[in-house]
C-alpha cells in the first residue's frame, strides 16, 4: 500500500526575485541568455484615490486565477515542432519507447564538439511565472545536472537546476531556483530552454517530457536536517538549535546505532535518539545501513530500505518512520520504487528553493554547507521563496560546527523578521505537496 500524503493546491502570492549570478553552478559565458539589456520592473501601480478595496480585492482575484492555470502539465511532448536545438546545439528527437505522459518523450542528445544540448520552445503567448515553479520528467543514462530557464524577451532569465540519477524510468523531478541573469520580467516569459552538459567526451542521452509548473511558496520555507545518526548530531548541533528553539530532522541508519556510550562507535546511542526525539527533533530513515544505495545487492535493497520503519515504530518514532533520506542523494529505480511504496516523502537532490514537490520522494536539500554559504541559501530564500533543505552530515570539525552556528543564528533572524518559516518534513508532506 503506498502511503501518500497531497495537499489540495492553493495560489501563493508572488515572491520578488532580486538577487542575481549562481548560488551552486559555475557562470556559463557562452550562454544565450546572457543577453545585455535593460529590462522594467513588474509592478502593480496603485491609485489610492480612485480604486476602492474591492476593485483591489477582484483584481487580486483575477491576478491570482490567471497565474495559477499555469500549475500542472505545460508540455507533454507529443508535439515537437515549438522545440528547436539552439544553435544547433545538440538534438532533440521524438522517443516512444519511453514516456511519462501521451504517447512520447524527447530524447535529447549533446552536440559532440560542444559537449552539450540545448533546447527551447519560443511561446506564441507569453506566460506569468511569478508564483509558478517549473519541473520536468527527466531520464538519463549518465548522471549529472540539468537546468530549465525561463526568458522573457530581452533574454534575462530565471534557472532552475537539479541533478538526475542514471538509468532511473522517466519520473518527475524537483528543480530549484539556482540563477538569476539580468532583471527578468516573470509575468512576461516568452522562452522555456532546457539545457544539459554532458562533459568534454559529449556522450550519453537523456529523456524529457512533462514539462510542468508548481506553485511557489508565499514565504521562504527551511528545513533543517543532520544525516547518518553521528553523534555530534547531539553533542554539537542539539545544544545550538535548542538555543534558538529550532526544529530538526535527524535521518538515522538503524543499524549503526550504538546501545549505549560503551559501544565503540561514532554513532548516536538509543538513549541519544530519544533526547533528540525528546527535544523536539523527528526521527526518520537512512536506510538500516546508511551506505548508498546503489553499492546495495538486490537481495539485501528491500531489507536495507523498508526495516527501520519497524524499528522506528517500536520505538515510537512512528511519525519519523514516515520520511527517508537516500545516503548521498544517490537512488536507483530499484530503491526509488521501495521507497514510493513505503514512505510519505523521501530527500535526494542538489537544489535550493524548490517548490512545492510535484515528487515527493526526491524533495530536494543542499548537503554540507559552508558557513558562509549557509548563510547565503537562507538569505537567497527569504529573498525568493520556496523550500530549502539544509543538510549536515558528520559535525567533525570547526567548519562543519560553524556552519550549523551561523545557519542557525541567520535563520533565527530571519524568521524574527518574517522572512522565513522553518518547517519539519510532515509539514511539507501534509501541506507542500503538489497534484495535478
Amino acid at each position: 500500500m503506498k502511503r501518500r500524503t497531497y495537499l489540495t493546491t492553493t495560489t501563493a502570492t508572488a515572491v520578488g526575485l532580486a538577487f542575481a549570478g549562481c548560488m551552486s553552478d559555475e557562470a556559463d559565458e557562452d550562454d544565450p541568455g546572457d543577453v545585455d539589456g535593460e529590462d522594467d520592473d513588474y509592478e502593480d501601480e496603485e491609485d489610492d484615490t480612485e480604486e476602492t478595496e474591492t476593485e483591489q480585492e477582484e483584481e487580486e482575484d483575477e491576478d491570482d486565477e490567471a497565474t495559477s492555470d499555469i500549475f500542472g502539465t505545460f508540455d507533454d511532448f507529443e508535439n515537437l515542432e515549438p522545440w528547436m536545438a539552439f544553435q544547433d546545439i545538440g538534438s532533440v528527437e521524438a522517443d516512444s519507447d519511453q514516456y511519462y505522459e501521451g504517447s512520447q518523450c524527447a530524447r535529447l542528445e549533446p552536440d559532440e564538439e560542444e559537449g552539450q544540448v540545448r533546447i527551447r520552445r519560443s511561446l506564441d503567448e507569453p506566460i506569468d511565472v511569478r508564483d509558478a515553479v517549473p519541473g520536468l520528467a527527466v531520464a538519463s543514462d549518465e548522471r549529472g545536472m540539468v537546468r530549465i530557464q525561463l526568458q522573457d524577451e530581452d533574454g534575462d532569465y530565471v534557472e532552475y537546476s537539479q541533478q538526475v540519477m542514471n538509468d532511473v524510468s522517466l519520473t518527475r523531478v524537483n528543480f530549484g531556483l539556482t540563477r538569476i541573469r539580468g532583471d527578468p520580467d516573470l509575468s512576461e516569459i516568452h522562452v522555456l530552454q532546457i539545457i544539459r552538459w554532458f562533459g568534454d567526451d559529449a556522450s550519453g542521452r537523456m529523456w524529457v517530457d512533462d514539462f510542468h509548473f508548481v506553485p511557489n511558496t508565499d514565504t521562504g520555507k527551511v528545513m533543517l536536517q543532520f544525516h547518518g545518526g553521528y553523534e555530534s548530531h547531539y553533542t554539537e548541533a542539539m545544544p545550538i538549535l535548542r538555543e534558538y528553539d529550532l526544529p530538526a530532522t535527524t535521518f538515522v541508519p538503524t543499524d549503526r546505532l550504538r546501545a549505549d556510550v560503551a559501544v565503540q562507535g561514532d554513532r548516536l546511542t538509543y538513549d541519544q535518539v530519544g533526547e533528540l526525539a525528546d527535544a523536539g527533533w523527528t526521527i526518520g530513515s537512512q536506510s538500516a545501513q546508511g551506505v548508498h544505495l546503489g553499492r546495495v545487492s538486490s537481495n539485501e535493497m528491500e531489507s536495507n530500505v523498508t526495516n527501520p520503519i519497524d524499528w522506528l515504530e517500536e520505538e515510537g518514532y512512528e511519525d519519523g518512520a514516515r520520511f527517508f533520506a537516500y545516503p548521498g542523494s544517490e537512488y536507483t529505480q530499484e530503491s526509488y520504487d521501495l521507497v514510493e511504496e513505503n514512505y510519505d516523502l523521501a530527500f535526494a537532490g542538489q537544489a535550493e528553493s524548490q517548490g512545492y514537490a510535484a515528487n515527493p520522494y526526491l524533495c530536494s536539500l543542499v548537503a554540507d554547507p559552508d558557513p558562509d554559504e549557509a548563510v547565503n541559501l537562507l538569505e537567497w530564500t527569504a529573498q525568493n521563496g520556496g523550500i530549502t533543505s539544509l543538510a549536515f552530515y558528520e559535525l567533525e570539525d570547526e567548519g562543519s560546527i560553524a556552519a550549523v552556528e551561523e545557519a542557525a543564528a541567520r535563520l533565527d533572524q530571519l524568521v524574527e523578521q518574517g522572512d522565513l518559516e522553518v518547517i519539519t518534513p510532515q509539514e511539507m508532506a501534509d501541506e507542500y505537496v503538489y497534484t495535478d
